[in-house]
C-alpha cells in the first residue's frame, strides 16, 4: 500500500503545475489514476491525522513509523542470530544459524553477515548493527519520498495546515480536462 501511494505522490509531483505567486490553489493533475490518487491519500490521512486533517507532523509519524518498521525488521534478523546476546553477531553464531536454515537461506544469511560486517573482522558490532537499521529504514522510505510526502502539504488550500480528503480531491484535475 505505501509503495502504490508513492508512486502516486511521486506520479503528482512530476505533474504538477506551479501556481504563480497570486495564485492560492495550485492545480495538480494526476495521470493514470485520479480516484486512486485521492483513495490512497485519504488512507494517509485516515491514518495519520487528526480531526482536522493530515498535519506536517502526521506526515513525520508515518515516515518514521515506516523507517522504524523496516530498522525492526533488518535488526529482527540479525538478532536472532545473536545467540550469546551480547548484541553483536560473529561467525560462529552465523554457521549454528546457517545450518537450521535452508540452502536458499544460508546464502541469504551470508551474504547479509558480509554487508553487516564493515571493517571485515569477521564480527558484526552493535556499531555495524545500528548501521545495517539505518540503512535498511533510509532504503525503505528514502528522503525523495519522504520530500514527495512532506509535499503533499501544498494541497492545502485553505492554509490551515492540515490536508483534508476533500482539499485533494479539489486539487486534482482529471486526466481529460488537464491542458
Amino acid at each position: 500500500m505505501r509503495r502504490r501511494m508513492m508512486m502516486a505522490v511521486l506520479m503528482a509531483m512530476g505533474l504538477a503545475r506551479a501556481a504563480s505567486a497570486q495564485d492560492s490553489f495550485a492545480e495538480l493533475r494526476v495521470g493514470g489514476d485520479p480516484d486512486r490518487f485521492v483513495a490512497e491519500v485519504t488512507d494517509l490521512i485516515a491514518g495519520f491525522g487528526g480531526p482536522q486533517g493530515l498535519t506536517a507532523a502526521g506526515i513525520e509519524d508515518h515516515i518514521a513509523l515506516e523507517r522504524a518498521g523496516a530498522r525492526a525488521s533488518a535488526l529482527r534478523r540479525l538478532l536472532a542470530m545473536d545467540l550469546d546476546g551480547d548484541g553483536a553477531l560473529d561467525r560462529a553464531e552465523l554457521k549454528v544459524s546457517q545450518r537450521a536454515a535452508s540452502a536458499a537461506m544460508r546464502g541469504r544469511m551470508e551474504r547479509q553477515f558480509i554487508a553487516a560486517d564493515g571493517d571485515g573482522d569477521g564480527r558484526i558490532s552493535p556499531v555495524e548493527m545500528a548501521e545495517v537499521g539505518r540503512t535498511a529504514a533510509l532504503r525503505a522510505l528514502g528522503e525523495a519520498e519522504a520530500e514527495a510526502l512532506r509535499a503533499l502539504m501544498s494541497l492545502d488550500r485553505n492554509g490551515d495546515a492540515a490536508l483534508t480528503r476533500d482539499e485533494v480531491a479539489a486539487a486534482i484535475i482529471p486526466p481529460d480536462e488537464a491542458t
